[in-house]
Formats: structure tokens, C-alpha cells, sequence
């Protein structure tokens, strides 16, 4: 788990949106292999383990998942139009698959949610496995590719973690969620903009709390 990105993590608790605090027990340059998250409010612990934070440990990792190739990779990071190394995009259940292709066409952070097994945290890739929604502060990720797999509450919550005017990539079986926009779409995939309306009804908290 790439260290700044922990203050974009949220507990998955029923409670005021909060940080989460971090104690690492070992760490590879910026990354945190083993240690622990916990919130301040609810005191709940989400252990690290091999770079993965595991919001829930008994979260199913996907059985299949897409053969990647270098097209789809290019056009997917095209698509959620990564250009700067401050952004981070969200990549949900298969999408994880092309986050090593994607990391090395654009400059910024990914993270998974629920990625399929065989992909490793590190090098620009943070890894989380959560069922009930997404652990993401609101508005926070520049983009969103969202897999075909998520239930209603990790469907919302993965749509209000982009930031306004965001990109979001779905496959066409997916109805374009409530809250987007769509642009484009052709016989695989479609994709939309988070709207400033949506965005604006779920703003960022990203101030610590005093003590």
C-alpha cells in the first residue's frame, strides 16, 4: 500500500466519513507491506498483509478475470485519461488485471479493489479487499474503471469516489450508474463523467480531526 494513499482510505464502518491511521510494521520505500489501519472513531483494524489492506479478510478474490492485452490496457488508461502522476484511479474487480500494462503507460497511482489473484502490490500499485463498498473517501480518485461483478452499496460507493468531472469506464453490460454522464461507447465498454451536481452532493473531508 503506497503510504500517501492511506488518506484516501475510509473505514467501512456505519459512522462519519473519517482518515485512518496508520502503524507499519515494515515498509519498502513508500510502500507498507505489514502493519495495521485503524479508525479513530469506531477503533475497528484492518490488517496489511503483502502490501494489501484487508477491510475484509474473508473477501472472495474473483475466479476469472479478462486475458489482458496492451490495446485494451492503452485504450483503458486513454479512457480514463491518467496523465499526471498526482492522479490515482480506482481499478474494481478484473480491471485489476491491466494494472501493471497501465502503470507502465501513465505516471499515476493505481488501486485496486478486489483485483484478481496473481497481482501484487507495489510499483505504483496499491491492492484492498473489501465486500460491502468501497473504502474510499468520497471524490478523491481522478477516475474509476468499474467491474461487472459490483453489488448495489460497492456500486455506489465506487461511483462517488471520483472526484467531478472524473472519468469512469464500465463494460456494456453494466448499466451506466445514476450520477454519470456517458460520452462515449462502442461494442465493449462505455465511458462517462461523473456529474458536478452528483459530486457535489458528496464533498471531500480530508481534515484531521484534533485530538
Amino acid at each position: 500500500m503506497f503510504i500517501p494513499l492511506v488518506e484516501q482510505l475510509r473505514c467501512v464502518n456505519p459512522h462519519e466519513e473519517t482518515w485512518l491511521v496508520a502503524s507499519i510494521e515494515r515498509s519498502a520505500e513508500r510502500d507498507i507491506v505489514t502493519g495495521t489501519l485503524g479508525c479513530p472513531i469506531c477503533r475497528a483494524e484492518y490488517p496489511i498483509r503483502d502490501g494489501v489492506v484487508l477491510f475484509d479478510p474473508s473477501t472472495a478474490v474473483p475466479s476469472w478475470a479478462p486475458t489482458p492485452s496492451e490495446a485494451d490496457a492503452v485504450r483503458a488508461a486513454a479512457a480514463l485519461d491518467l496523465t499526471d502522476a498526482r492522479m490515482t484511479a480506482l481499478l474494481h474487480g478484473g480491471w485489476g488485471v491491466y494494472a501493471p500494462m497501465i502503470r507502465g503507460l501513465t505516471p499515476a497511482q493505481l488501486l485496486l479493489i478486489n483485483p484478481p489473484s496473481g497481482i501484487t502490490s507495489g510499483d505504483g500499485i496499491s491492492i484492498v479487499r473489501s465486500t460491502g463498498i468501497a473504502p474510499v473517501a468520497r471524490g478523491s480518485m481522478a477516475g474509476a474503471a468499474i467491474g461487472d461483478n459490483a453489488p448495489p452499496p460497492m456500486l455506489e460507493s465506487l461511483v462517488s469516489s471520483v472526484r467531478s468531472g472524473g472519468r469512469v469506464i464500465g463494460s456494456v453490460g453494466l448499466p451506466v450508474p445514476a450520477g454519470l454522464a456517458e460520452l462515449a461507447r462502442d461494442a465493449d465498454v462505455w465511458v462517462a463523467r461523473r456529474e458536478a451536481s452528483a459530486a457535489a452532493s458528496a464533498p471531500v473531508t480530508l481534515t484531521r480531526r484534533s485530538r
